[in-house]
């Protein structure tokens, strides 16, 4: 987990922002999601090297292409969505992209120059 992060915090901030536009078909398991989102998005910046093993900031970039792939692919399996269900958790990881920034700049655990 990424240092200074307060999970518990983003999952009922991103979740509350996402209920707005999330897809009909994904709102009954929204919060969930969002939890799963979170995890693979953390996962990712392990793997990727964004993050060390103590959660600060490691060697590389957080591209958000490969984020959103890694974790739409990681929610997906584990949710056992068809390829429309994936597609809509897609757009759902799009949303969830924006709002977790939003979080992270308002937490001042990123900025930007």
């Amino acid at each position: 987990m990424m240092q200074g992060y307060d999970k518990a915090e983003a999952l009922a901030y991103i979740t509350m922002k996402l209920t707005a536009t999330a897809p009909e078909e994904l709102k009954e398991d929204l919060e969930l999601l969002v939890d799963r989102l979170i995890d693979a998005d953390m996962a990712y910046m392990h793997q990727a090297n964004v993050l060390d093993a103590e959660g600060n900031a490691g060697d590389s970039y957080y591209d958000d292409d490969d984020a959103i792939e890694f974790m739409v692919d990681q929610v997906s399996a584990q949710m056992q969505y068809t390829p429309e269900m994936t597609i809509k958790l897609a757009l759902l990881t799009d949303d969830y992209m924006d709002f977790q920034q939003e979080y992270l700049e308002k937490k001042g655990l990123i900025a930007w120059e």
